[in-house]
């Protein structure tokens, strides 16, 4: 009786184990489909010309923003920087280094500002502050760069001012009086170039990420359980086996004794 519990014991949680990590396994395949089908997209981007700043607002419609179809979508803007409501990124690390990202106004000849993430630059002497910020160049310039969405804002009563934790085109453009894309660009290009300018953040990396390795991992899984499982099963029928043998060879104890003996 104690062998037959055991037994499914052992059964009822290989059946947990064996559902958990099957379940696991489609959540990482679930995943990995959501990336390729960002990835999809991402790539037409890429593959597309470059698009006026004038087209990207006739997309948007009536309430322009950076939707996920138009995420790196490559553009074309000229204005002029708007240095007084510039802001710094905070908690920025670019090939290991600690830094920050300057974002900048740019403002059209016609439509809403964007919010132009200029690049990285490293920290000063301790976190609170940059040695240096580059100050953006004045007059008129035209500038490629990739559309991003906005952000999720981040708000903190605690950061010096001037700094954010997240480009949030609602928060960053509520203090400047004029309207701001929601949304945001990376500079890839500023014609004419500015020396001295903070260092160019790098495109868009498109891969399928650790999903297809992490759901085959969970497979895996899955298949050790039922080969523990199996395992573990013949063991015990063995062990079964060889405990029957064992009784079979133990001779009933009233039966080896002499007549004599039981009869008295």
């Amino acid at each position: 009786m104690l062998r037959q519990r055991r037994w499914i014991g052992f059964t009822l949680f290989t059946v947990f184990m064996l559902l958990l990590f099957v379940r696991l396994g489609m959540w990482q395949f679930g995943k990995l489909s959501v990336r390729r089908s960002t990835n999809a997209v991402l790539v037409a981007n890429q593959g597309a010309p470059t698009a006026p700043y004038a087209d990207i607002l006739a997309v948007a419609g009536a309430a322009p923003g950076v939707t996920a179809a138009l995420d790196w979508r490559t553009i074309e803007v000229t204005g002029h920087w708007d240095t007084a409501h510039q802001v710094l990124l905070r908690n920025r690390t670019f090939n290991s280094v600690d830094g920050y990202e300057v974002i900048t106004p740019l403002i059209p000849a016609a439509g809403p500002a964007l919010l132009v993430n200029r690049g990285w630059i490293p920290q000063g002497a301790n976190s609170g502050a940059p040695a240096r910020v580059p100050i953006p160049q004045t007059g008129t310039v035209t500038v490629t760069a990739w559309l991003r969405q906005s952000q999720p804002a981040h708000p903190s009563s605690s950061l010096p001012p001037g700094q954010v934790l997240a480009i949030n085109a609602g928060a960053i453009g509520r203090g400047t009086g004029y309207q701001v894309l929601d949304g945001y660009a990376i500079l890839a290009k500023e014609i004419p170039a500015q020396p001295g300018a903070p260092t160019l953040l790098p495109g868009v990396v498109i891969d399928d990420g650790p999903y297809l390795s992490y759901g085959i991992q969970w497979f895996l899984f899955a298949g050790v359980a039922v080969v523990g499982w199996w395992i573990f099963v013949r063991k015990e029928a063995e062990a079964s086996d060889e405990a029957e043998e064992a009784r079979a060879r133990t001779p009933d104890r009233n039966t080896a004794l002499p007549d004599s003996v039981r009869m008295g």
